[in-house]
């Protein structure tokens, strides 16, 4: 079936992360000071031949990069987490989170699943949605401290998903309802080729 054409508008729900570790950008969990982006880029090597001087003659994907950008309008430790992703939660006598702190040098960049369903659609039509599977922020954090209203910007990067297959497509990320790799990682054992 074809897909109908949409005016763009408005805002877009942002889902980062699965189960107890999800943060929604929904504008009931979390609020965003400005509009979302997303940009994916493809990254090509060129071929050229002497015979045809700097003339590029053919080019082949090699390699994608991508980021999603969020504004938060809102500041927690779960936003802090996200925002710059190489800290660890600082714990009290009990177990509880009473802070943040720097990783240790050398510890793993985890990400995240990201999720953008536009807000004007149902939630149940998805054939819009983009999903990319693993992102995080190798960005700072810069707050302001001013008479205005404060927020957090978040820019999370791309990586290869969790069991990626270099000699497959569907590696980054997806768009529509329908996960490429859905049945692929539903016989997935936990083993993972990267890890």
């Amino acid at each position: 079936m074809a897909e109908q054409k949409e005016y763009i508008f408005g805002v877009a729900d942002i889902t980062i992360g699965e189960g107890a570790d999800q943060i929604k950008f929904d504008g009931k969990d979390y609020l965003q000071a400005d509009g979302g982006s997303l940009n994916l880029t493809p990254q090509f090597t060129e071929f050229t031949f002497a015979d045809f001087g700097e003339t590029v003659v053919e080019r082949r994907l090699s390699g994608w990069e991508g980021t999603v950008t969020i504004v938060a309008g809102q500041e927690d430790a779960e936003i802090l987490k996200l925002a710059l992703a190489s800290t660890e939660p600082i714990t009290d006598v009990d177990g509880g989170e009473d802070g943040s702190m720097d990783a240790r040098i050398g510890t793993k960049l985890v990400g995240r699943k990201v999720q953008i369903h536009p807000r004007i659609l149902p939630e149940n039509i998805k054939d819009r949605d983009w999903t990319i599977y693993n992102m995080a922020s190798i960005e700072g954090f810069e707050r302001d401290y001013n008479q205005e209203q404060g927020n957090v910007t978040i820019t999370l990067t791309m990586m290869p998903r969790e069991g990626f297959d270099a000699s497959k497509p569907g590696n980054f990320f997806y768009r529509g309802a329908v996960d490429p790799n859905a049945e692929e990682d539903s016989g997935n054992d936990g083993e993972t080729p990267n890890q």
